[in-house]
């Protein structure tokens, strides 16, 4: 009975679909159908007439089909299943999911109204039917499977049976290893991607007249270059016409260029200082198993460094940057006693083995310099010294010419030139520090402040020795006794280092020959001194080996050799009738040491024999004295300033091979220049191990 009256119920309900049309739109109720019909009502009385033809499109309305009308019972009887009863009396089940249960009860649209059909009317209702998507099973379209059997496999030996078989086969043996020619791609040249240049022949006639009036109406200016490598000068005139800018005052001023330009320049000189470079770099060292090895100490120039406007300034110092091996900064002043008219300009130039045609910075001053230095915490800051007692911060990094920071003479006035400096490398602060000394024996320590000047501070000035001081006694080799004048009480401080452990206490080297050791901590205080030349001391260097063992070199024509707390020189090393301007330890070859004089760069070698240098060469001209040397940071370059501003690089060729043990090496060539003093050896092996 409840399914007769549900039949009766779905068959009372219908459902109609009207084709969209003209009166069918005007009959419904909707809004959104009504203005679509009045539009279009209103396009088709519009007429369109082009030069008196009507041109109206066709009507776009569809004609009127009329309605269909479906009747609900019809709707199911399309969808009852039919009536199929199994063997037993039972009706079969079909699989189907939990979401299509009810599916033969009406749902409940009410109020469910399809807002996308603008031909339904507002008052009728929709239906939706589920559907369920369901993934198929993988389909393989294509398998290449693997022909490779690993050993461990129950088949292996079964498949290396059958690649005997196969490689013995007669056929088998047909084939060969041989390489074969495949044929070569045509590739096409640069020349075919470029566009053809093309070239024209264009004359035209310009009477005397018009050349004239042309060169009156212009502006000359003649500029003054000199020639390198001579005295000469050469005039370049250049003409502009008069309100045009001047486009080497833009360059000049333009950063982007100076850059582009230092670029281009080392790619240019890449081209001719390559294989200088190279060895500069060490990119192929020599090989120690060769059989044609000899020690020959030989130097190699492999560049010189030269400026027109440095020519005749002599090479004052010179410093390797810590951080980078390639650059170096090189100072130009004054050597030996000159006139006062012949005091006048000096110049740092910053020169880099990529280009060493050129130097990379500039910084010119007003009177000459005396040295340079590289600060090992920051080695972009450059501090350097004047000969009016200035010092001055750079940083090289800077592109412009201003100073970071200089002396103020304000707090601290010093006229006298600086001599050496220093930077002071304390471990637990962070600070900036330098220490120079001075020609009239006032050694400051400068510190660098946020300021523009750098805040000084007197740390001592030195007296004249007095008395007898241990050491070498003054005229112990044929020298006599200084002249003391009441109007000269302090010495010359003509060099300064560093301890390399202790970092508080330095050394100074005054021009009587003695050294004075002190402490930064201890302001205006002597921790000792030592009479160790006859003549002033030029430079006091560390082994790199040892940080009780160093060097001094004199005018008194000789290098020794001390040891901490040992008042006697173990090791005298003697040039001849010549001033030892500089000399130093060689960072890779403890038992090397390199000095100049004016004549020529002498190599020493104490594992051979002191008596005279292993090697002596002359660079230059032979009546230019040279004035500083020193090692690069890899040891394997020297750099050999003159006095008329050249510094020349130079490679170290037919060198002994660097030991493994370096201290033991410096320790049994040092026992062995002490056999013929027994009573020094025996107070040398006492002291035990000095090295680091």
């Amino acid at each position: 009975m409840a399914s007769k009256d549900r039949n009766q119920k779905s068959s009372s309900k219908s459902v109609r679909f009207y084709v969209p049309s003209l009166n069918a739109g005007a009959a419904s109720d909707c809004k959104f159908v009504v203005d679509i019909v009045n539009l279009v009502e209103q396009r088709n009385r519009v007429e369109i007439l082009i030069d008196g033809s009507n041109r109206t499109p066709p009507n776009l309305a569809p004609p009127l089909l009329g309605e269909d009308t479906f009747l609900w019972s019809g709707f199911r009887d399309h969808l009852q299943p039919i009536d199929v009863t199994m063997e037993d009396g039972t009706a079969p089940t079909a699989d189907k999911p939990d979401a299509f249960d009810n599916l033969d009860h009406q749902p409940n649209y009410e109020g469910v109204i399809d807002r996308r059909s603008p031909s339904l009317e507002a008052g009728q209702k929709t239906y939706h039917v589920k559907i369920r998507l369901t993934e198929t099973d993988d389909i393989v379209l294509f398998e290449n499977p693997s022909h490779i059997v690993s050993q461990d496999a129950e088949e292996a030996a079964l498949v290396e049976e059958q690649n005997r078989l196969f490689e013995t086969r007669p056929k088998a043996q047909r084939t060969a290893d041989a390489e074969a020619q495949t044929r070569d791609l045509p590739c096409k040249s640069r020349s075919v991607n470029t566009e053809c240049i093309h070239r024209q022949d264009v004359a035209s006639f310009v009477s005397n007249y018009d050349m004239y009036d042309t060169y009156n109406d212009l502006e000359r200016h003649t500029k003054e270059i000199n020639v390198a490598e001579s005295a000469s000068k050469m005039e370049i005139t250049t003409y502009s016409r008069e309100g045009m800018e001047d486009i080497d005052e833009r360059l000049n001023q333009n950063q982007n260029f100076h850059l582009s330009s230092m670029i281009l320049q080392r790619l240019l000189a890449g081209n001719v200082y390559r294989e200088q470079q190279i060895r500069f770099r060490n990119m192929y060292p020599p090989d120690p198993c060769r059989p044609d090895i000899q020690y020959l100490y030989r130097l190699d120039v492999l560049w010189t460094y030269r400026t027109v406007e440095t020519l005749g300034k002599a090479v004052a110092g010179a410093s390797w940057c810590p951080a980078n091996g390639d650059i170096v900064a090189i100072a130009y002043g004054i050597y030996g006693h000159t006139g006062s008219e012949d005091r006048g300009n000096g110049y740092v130039y910053v020169w880099n083995i990529k280009n060493p045609v050129n130097p990379e910075r500039r910084y010119r001053f007003d009177c000459p310099v005396t040295c340079v230095a590289f600060s090992h915490r920051t080695p972009q800051l450059l501090a350097v010294g004047l000969y009016d007692g200035r010092v001055q911060i750079r940083d090289i990094t800077d592109a412009t010419q201003s100073p970071l920071a200089v002396s103020n003479r304000d707090k601290f006035p010093i006229y006298q030139p600086i001599w050496d400096l220093k930077w002071v490398e304390f471990d637990n602060e962070n600070k900036d520090e330098v220490i120079a000394v001075s020609q009239n024996g006032w050694v400051m320590k400068y510190t660098l402040t946020i300021g523009e000047f750098l805040a000084p501070y007197p740390l001592l000035r030195l007296d004249r020795v007095e008395g007898t001081v241990e050491g070498k006694l003054p005229g112990a080799d044929g020298g006599g006794e200084p002249v003391k004048l009441q109007s000269d009480l302090h010495p010359q401080a003509l060099c300064v280092t560093i301890h390399p452990v202790k970092k508080d206490k330095y050394y100074i080297g005054t021009d009587e020959g003695a050294v004075h050791w002190c402490s930064i901590n201890d302001s205006f205080q002597h921790l000792g001194v030592w009479q160790m030349h006859n003549r002033g001391i030029f430079c006091i260097e560390f082994s790199p080996w040892s940080p009780k063992i160093f060097l001094t070199c004199s005018g008194d024509w000789s290098i020794r050799i001390w040891i901490e707390d040992l008042p006697e020189p173990i090791v005298t090393l003697s040039t001849g009738f010549a001033p030892i301007q500089a000399a130093y330890w060689s960072p890779t070859n403890s038992t090397v040491i390199a000095s100049v004089t004016r004549s020529g760069v002498q190599l020493w070698d104490l594992k051979r024999r002191s008596s005279k240098p292993a090697s002596e060469t002359a660079l230059g001209g032979l009546t230019t004295p040279l004035t500083v040397v020193r090692f690069t940071n890899c040891g394997r370059s020297l750099l050999v300033g003159d006095a008329e501003g050249k510094a020349h690089i130079c490679a170290l060729e037919d060198m002994p091979f660097p030991p493994h043990f370096q201290y033991r090496d410096l320790q049994s060539a040092i026992y062995g220049k002490l056999v013929t003093k027994p009573d020094l050896l025996t107070r040398v092996r006492r002291m035990g191990y000095l090295g680091y």
